[in-house]
């Protein structure tokens, strides 16, 4: 049976619009007293890996990450919670599609994209990762994030124009003096990773950098850097 239009503790679930390796993403409008309404995102952890304790883990480790970056160009959490044993994140929601659709979209059709269109993509993301590579928690510590995810599939881009980047479901970061991120760093997408970080050497904030490069490329050639196939 489809879940959609189901409630789901204080949410309800409208469409599900994306699904990857651990979780599902929902479109969902949240309830609120006086006929208040709001839409969100809803990711939740596929029920399959609901007692699994390191998706679980990565999972948190993301909500914590995410709900210490507020910035227009970052795609904000609301909150991290549990239902009837699922674990979800509750997110902005953006009106709009991902760079990798676009990018198929037009290499598919043959449309080039602007020059301009895709300075300024990269630009906007330029803003998110100088923000998150600098933030600081709460006592002026560094957070030290490294997103090591950066990739078309996680630049959402607004019909409005607004572009941000999402899932830091494998950054790394350092949270109240511990070490939070995953050991493997390959558990992003093999295509768009800095040499360090495919071969396991030390790495910092220039791995993303690196990757912003591989976008860049595609975006003005619509033509793939490297295919990650080895």
């Amino acid at each position: 049976m489809s879940s959609a239009g189901r409630p789901f503790g204080k949410f309800t679930l409208i469409e599900k619009i994306g699904s990857g390796g651990m979780a599902e993403i929902w479109k969902a409008n949240l309830q609120g007293v006086d006929d208040f309404e709001k839409e969100v995102v809803i990711k939740k952890i596929l029920p399959r890996y609901a007692g699994n304790n390191a998706f679980i883990k990565m999972f948190v480790q993301e909500a914590k990450v995410c709900s210490l970056l507020h910035h227009a160009n970052v795609v904000q959490i609301f909150e991290l919670g549990e239902h009837e044993n699922e674990y979800f994140i509750a997110m902005e929601f953006v009106d709009g599609q991902d760079l990798l659709a676009l990018l198929t979209q037009c290499t598919h059709s043959k449309i080039t994209i602007p020059i301009g269109v895709g300075l300024h993509i990269v630009a906007e993301l330029c803003k998110a990762l100088a923000y998150a590579h600098t933030a600081v928690d709460k006592k002026g510590k560094a957070l030290n994030i490294i997103h090591l995810d950066v990739s078309p599939a996680n630049i959402l881009l607004g019909y409005d124009g607004d572009v941000k980047l999402t899932d830091f479901g494998v950054a790394r970061a350092t949270i109240e003096g511990s070490s939070t991120g995953p050991d493997d760093r390959l558990k992003g997408k093999l295509g768009y990773m800095s040499p360090e970080q495919v071969t396991g050497k030390a790495i910092d904030h220039r791995s993303d950098l690196f990757s912003v490069g591989i976008i860049l490329y595609e975006l003005l050639t619509l033509k793939r850097l490297f295919l990650g196939r080895s």
